[in-house]
């Protein structure tokens, strides 16, 4: 191929990279024409503000120093575009606000770092420095702006849930367990207008008088019965991945007694690997299971059953069908029980100075 024929095909090749990149950008502000709009208010309505707190006095912009106001309008055409840019390539469009979260939160803080550093450069190099107030305002305001934007249409979504939900009867509810994913049980319920979580407990001492988003904890295993009483509790979610079989079947039998529905959510949001766990199988299991460990063959009329009589951790090696029955073939894992959470079971370790139970 010839230098000219190369030359060509490589410009060729650049156009079409610059006319992806822009088509891109093009899309996604028009699928987010509205919140586009409203960047553009923002970007620019955070710096003038931060002029006129600066020098906005006795009721009139200080006339000695007008000079800003006329760089603010030299620069800000360029640094708008700028911002769009970068908004883009940091996907702050085409989301789905309703589910807004952190991933989204950290996009808009390095994008709003990304467009201070625009801005101080940009007016150094192409107007004049302004007030270090103007910049440090400015950048504050914006990202709140940006923020707000972004997350306002969840919050009101959120608010609303919350304000119907107080007109319906709600199901109290307890939960077994104050770690991460007690956490996320208590967000979930709070999104199910349904539920009302008012309690949650735990093993650790060092948690008693606590609060998890707001709702109180209380340390020991044996309060569920004068907590159950005590907050009228309609529903129990165990959320506590270590708890022991002994405790979990002393959870049920008070359940039982008092007609408490009990579900248990260790095993469907402990499941961080996008592996179903052995628990979790289990629990949602009715027909007969038949497990093999080994040389050994044990048979169960329920999952539930088959669950209850496991008091170590498995792995399970195959899983298959007989007659209308489930055949987990098994082996025992210890060592495999937690594999990236070394860390977490130091520190469990330490503070309760007990080994996890691998049930």
């Amino acid at each position: 191929m010839s230098k000219e024929n190369r030359a060509s095909d490589g410009n060729l090749r650049n156009q079409g990279t610059e006319k992806t990149f822009f088509s891109r950008i093009a899309n996604a502000l028009a699928r987010d024409l509205w919140i586009a709009i409203l960047d553009v208010i923002a970007v620019n309505l955070s710096y003038f503000l931060a002029l006129m707190i600066r020098f906005y006095v006795n009721n009139q912009f200080r006339p000695t120093v007008s000079y800003y106001l006329t760089d603010f309008a030299k620069f800000a055409p360029f640094y708008t575009i700028l911002c769009i840019i970068v908004f883009a390539c940091l996907k702050l469009y085409n989301g789905i606000w309703r589910y807004a979260g952190i991933n989204d939160m950290n996009r808009i803080i390095i994008a709003s770092g990304i467009t201070c550093v625009i801005q101080v450069v940009g007016t150094l190099l192409f107007v004049r420095r302004m007030p270090i107030t103007y910049y440090v305002i400015g950048a504050l305001l914006q990202f709140v702006f940006v923020s707000m934007i972004r997350f306002a249409y969840r919050f009101i979504i959120v608010e609303h849930r919350k304000i119907a939900g107080r007109k319906l009867p709600a199901v109290n509810v307890m939960i077994i367990g104050a770690g991460e994913i007690g956490r996320r049980v208590i967000k979930l319920l709070e999104e199910d207008s349904a539920y009302h979580p008012v309690c949650v407990i735990d093993n650790k001492n060092s948690t008693d008088g606590k609060t998890i988003d707001g709702v109180p904890v209380l340390s020991g295993g044996a309060q569920v019965e004068s907590a159950a009483e005590k907050y009228r509790v309609k529903a129990v979610f165990i959320a506590d991945p270590a708890l022991t079989a002994e405790n979990r079947e002393g959870i049920r039998k008070i359940c039982e007694e008092r007609d408490i529905d009990l579900h248990d959510y260790t095993g469907y949001l402990s499941n961080l690997a996008g592996r179903i766990s052995l628990t979790a199988l289990l629990e949602t299991t009715k027909c007969p299971v038949i497990i093999r460990k080994g040389k050994n063959t044990e048979e169960y009329a329920t999952g539930e059953l088959a669950l209850q009589s496991l008091t170590e951790r498995y792995t399970v090696t195959a899983v298959s069908a007989d007659k209308g029955k489930l055949v987990l073939d098994i082996k025992e894992s210890r060592s495999e029980a937690y594999i990236g959470y070394e860390a977490w079971l130091e520190r469990h370790k330490e503070e309760t100075g007990e080994e996890i139970s691998y049930f």
